[in-house]
């Protein structure tokens, strides 16, 4: 476990033994949605002190003795965990009502954190998963059973042994948890075909299969990749391109000296060439496109997950706005790094003093970023980004008329000979 205290402006990150396990939920994992959950005597601990095994954490992810930093176990209230999870299975339980009547209680308590034994569960009542779940039985299995796209299925075994290697669901060839990622995989880019697969869907589809059954962890992403992020996996990434930029102009406003910092990192390569700076896809292609799960600590992960499931991708800006902030904000910070390499390397190797939930989700939640703001960022900077494109893709046109015209105009006089 890792403990983080301020002393006078100087943030101490100490490791600390783990705590238990949290409480668990008496259900059948292929039904998580029914409403007639109950938390079980028998399953909270006796004891704060009660060991658990030393070669995995909480999260099912392996770590060796005294090396369990990046994953670190948050201090776990075993009374308050339980309370929480209460309060979660009324909400459940009413879940209409809430989401009608009481929005901004839902919203403050994803923010606070959804107990682990209820995250898949809530996820798929967020997300309107469970709705779809309800409304296609049997396709998930239909679309499974469909003859294999070779090329496509080709890739996706090669990306099944790279995706989260250390967790006890994928670390095995050939396990159960390697299996049912290859068959949402699969399915997805059957169920969308003009999207097909896109090799970063597969830590957000692992990520899903830690907390749901395959066949609900399938309509979750579905959920992610329609509505919450369409176009994002898409051939081209044009839409995770748009927000790319729309960051970049965010960063200009909340966080001006950063942004002009960052600027400085990476000036033209020719007097005419206008300073765009250091491109945020340099650093945050692998933050949104994973939804952060291959760049933070887990429970900063979970956390960022709790919140983007309610209030959509707005998240995904205020965790990399709160990141460069935390991270930049001290000239000292700012006059270490040197150049381009260094930031980037910074941004690559998030140090625990910024990405710590305790950290870094107090920080996400003051940027007050609202949904109209990026959808107007969102319409001018794809008016700009398909602008520009169109206008590259005329030139590549005029290009190779020009091409075709001289090929043709030097066969003729080869053809005619001296």
């Amino acid at each position: 476990m890792v403990d983080v205290k301020d002393k006078g402006g100087t943030v101490v990150v100490t490791i600390q033994p783990a705590c238990p396990p949290p409480l668990k939920i008496n259900h059948d994992i292929r039904s998580p949605l029914d409403p007639e959950w109950t938390i079980v005597e028998n399953d909270i601990p006796e004891s704060p002190s009660t060991p658990r095994p030393t070669d995995e954490d909480r999260y099912g992810f392996m770590v060796k003795p005294g090396e369990d930093v990046l994953n670190y176990d948050p201090k776990l209230d075993v009374k308050k965990t339980r309370e929480r999870e209460q309060k979660w299975l009324k909400m459940t339980s009413n879940w209409k009502d809430w989401m009608d009547n009481k929005r901004p209680r839902v919203k403050e308590r994803c923010r606070k954190g959804i107990p682990d034994s209820l995250r898949g569960r809530v996820w798929m009542l967020l997300s309107g998963a469970d709705e779809l779940l309800k409304e296609h039985k049997g396709e998930f299995d239909e679309l499974v059973a469909r003859p294999d796209n070779d090329v496509v299925i080709h890739v996706i075994d090669k990306d099944l042994g790279r995706t989260f290697p250390s967790h006890v669901l994928f670390a095995k060839k050939g396990s159960q948890g390697q299996e049912d990622l290859r068959l949402v995989l699969k399915a997805y880019a059957m169920y969308n075909e003009k999207t097909g697969y896109c090799q970063a869907m597969a830590p957000v589809a692992a990520t899903l299969l830690m907390h749901m059954p395959a066949e609900h962890a399938f309509w979750c992403l579905v959920q992610i990749c329609e509505q919450y992020l369409p176009g994002y996996y898409s051939p081209g990434l044009h839409a995770f391109q748009i927000d790319a930029l729309i960051l970049k102009d965010l960063i200009s406003k909340y966080l001006p000296v950063i942004g002009h910092f960052l600027d400085s990192k990476l000036p033209p390569t020719s007097p005419n060439e206008i300073n765009r700076g250091l491109d945020p896809v340099l650093y945050c292609t692998e933050w949104f496109m994973s939804m952060y799960s291959r760049s933070l600590p887990w429970p900063t992960v979970l956390r960022i997950w709790d919140m983007f499931f309610f209030e959509g991708v707005k998240v995904l800006f205020k965790v990399g706005l709160a990141i460069l902030n935390i991270a930049f904000n001290k000239p000292k910070d700012r006059e270490e790094c040197i150049g381009f390499f260094e930031v980037t390397q910074i941004l690559r190797n998030l140090p625990l003093s910024v990405t710590h939930e305790d950290i870094l989700i107090p920080e996400v939640i003051r940027f007050p970023i609202h949904n109209r703001e990026l959808h107007k960022e969102h319409i001018q900077q794809a008016d700009y980004h398909f602008s520009e494109e169109r206008a590259r893709i005329m030139e590549m046109q005029a290009r190779r008329v020009q091409a075709r015209k001289s090929f043709s105009t030097l066969s003729e006089a080869t053809s005619e000979g001296p």
